[in-house]
């Protein structure tokens, strides 16, 4: 058998496979993806052959990401280890595709490839499409940024050629220089701190809005907070220019996120007149999404990257922790002494929160955004805090990053006031008490859109009933899950 003859029922066995209906799981036909992509990546198929089935693949492995995704979101996290396992072949199928688009692209430059309009531009946009589905099913497994996502993905603009070399803000963009911003602007968040509907929201908002990414080839004078640098050969990923200076005498890529930012202005803008989302062409509403908050909060990341204030040292002791609010009200109440409370390390602290670690058993959703509260055993007072990113690199254990909000909390229930014809709704919430470190005033933390106007009513049962009349001072806090408002009790209650 000549190696011709090799290569085509090699061809052949490709493609009977991704014409054969899928198997019944998704872990077996990632199993067998896998698989099909060594074979592919075997010397001898021709140029034409082979870009035939990178397409082929690509298609696949995107119905697969549609399929497996949602499971991601429903489940939460920590994620099975079935889950995880089949979120972390995903991307790496992904991303082999998108070198597979890499290699493609290389053989039409060549000239191995018949002619096609627009060809080099199409190839370099899909792979870019590959490596965006891996960096976002990455994140929905609190995984972060994908390995070897980087270099790929500035080999895929590059190889893009001029078209899709850095352009003007006047000058038509391109499908690759799309996804390509796509990728810059999701890298330049710390996908940790969202919860799995708000990265499907902003992945889906990128779609459009990536365009008004700025990028360029030459540092900016002087740096500001909204331009990042990225080396292409490095795995690291953007890095904020003011935060981690460019290294110098490289072939860097720099990029802002400022024309981001000021679109986001004028959609907030148009949200505070009163146009809903859909006017504004946002994405559809998810559960535990507001657009207003999150744009807010992208605003920031991509304006103001967060920075540690105060410095961290390393610990190791227990803990014990109550994770939700309605949990911790709960407990706080006495209304179910058989509440969760499991224990967890704490890996290190400062004044501000902690780092804690759990072997991933018996833990369920957990969500950047929400409250946990902390105490070290029985006799010890609660810390409450809000979980500021969630990192679930491995299956068999889950790492939280904490915010302190308070030592300290009472249960109560609060009612903003509604419309005319709209009754008062009470719910569960928290008074936290004043501290000179945190805040002036006592403030509330409730479910995140309790908050409709300035003033509320107040209800506290722990050993006497009191009722009175809150008024707003300030909002500090909201998150996909709550929001911590501080408050004064109003001496001229209507």
């Amino acid at each position: 058998m000549t190696p011709t003859d090799t290569a085509s029922g090699m061809v052949s066995g490709l493609l009977d496979w991704l014409a054969s209906p899928p198997p019944p799981t998704i872990a077996e036909e990632l199993a067998q993806l896998r698989r099909q992509l060594d074979a592919l990546a075997l010397p001898g198929i021709a140029p034409q052959q082979h870009h035939r089935c990178i397409e082929l693949f690509g298609a696949r492995a995107l119905r697969m990401a549609g399929e497996l995704q949602p499971s991601l979101v429903e489940s939460g996290l920590p994620l099975s280890r079935n889950l995880y396992t089949s979120a972390r072949q995903l991307s790496e199928a992904l991303i082999t595709i998108a070198d597979g688009f890499l290699r493609t692209l290389a053989a039409a430059r060549n000239g191995a490839i018949l002619p096609q309009h627009r060809l080099i531009e199409n190839l370099a946009g899909r792979g870019l499409l590959m490596l965006a589905e891996a960096q976002k099913t990455q994140g929905l497994a609190g995984g972060g940024h994908a390995h070897e996502l980087w270099p790929h993905a500035c080999a895929l603009f590059a190889a893009a050629g001029p078209e899709s070399s850095p352009i003007g803000p006047d000058e038509a963009v391109n499908s690759a220089s799309i996804a390509f911003r796509r990728l810059l602007a999701l890298g330049a968040l710390q996908l940790e701190r969202f919860s799995q509907n708000e990265l499907c929201w902003i992945s889906t908002y990128l779609n459009h809005a990536a365009e008004q990414i700025e990028v360029g080839r030459y540092a900016p004078e002087p740096p500001t907070s909204y331009w990042y640098w990225l080396d292409p050969g490095s795995n690291a990923g953007p890095q904020a220019l003011l935060h981690a200076p460019a290294p110098e005498g490289q072939d860097l890529i720099y990029f802002s996120t400022l024309p981001l930012a000021r679109l986001i202005n004028t959609q907030l803008s148009r949200l505070e007149a009163g146009q809903q989302p859909s006017e504004l062409e946002l994405p559809r509403l998810a559960t535990g999404v507001q657009p207003q908050t999150l744009l807010q909060r992208l605003r920031t990341e991509w304006t103001q990257k967060p920075r540690r204030e105060r410095p961290r040292s390393k610990a190791q002791y227990r803990v014990q922790a109550c994770t939700g609010l309605d949990t911790f009200w709960k407990v706080l109440s006495g209304r179910d002494g058989s509440a969760k409370i499991h224990d967890w390390q704490v890996l290190n602290e400062s004044p501000g929160g902690y780092s804690i670690l759990h072997v991933a058993t018996g833990i369920d959703g957990l969500s950047a955004g929400m409250a946990i509260a902390l105490r070290q055993d029985e006799n010890a007072p609660w810390s409450l805090c809000i979980v500021r990113w969630i990192r679930n690199d491995n299956p068999l254990q889950i790492e939280l990053g904490l915010q302190l909000v308070s030592t300290g909390a009472s249960p109560v229930r609060v009612g903003f006031r509604g419309g005319r014809n709209q009754e008062t709704r009470m719910v569960e919430a928290l008074v936290l008490p004043a501290a000179p470190e945190l805040r002036k005033q006592p403030a509330i933390l409730a479910p995140a859109g309790t908050y409709t106007s300035r003033r509320f009513a107040l209800v506290s049962d722990a050993d006497r009933v009191y009722i009175a009349q809150g008024r707003l001072l300030s909002l500090d806090m909201q998150t996909a899950c709550v929001e911590l408002f501080q408050f004064e009790i109003d001496p001229y209650p209507i």
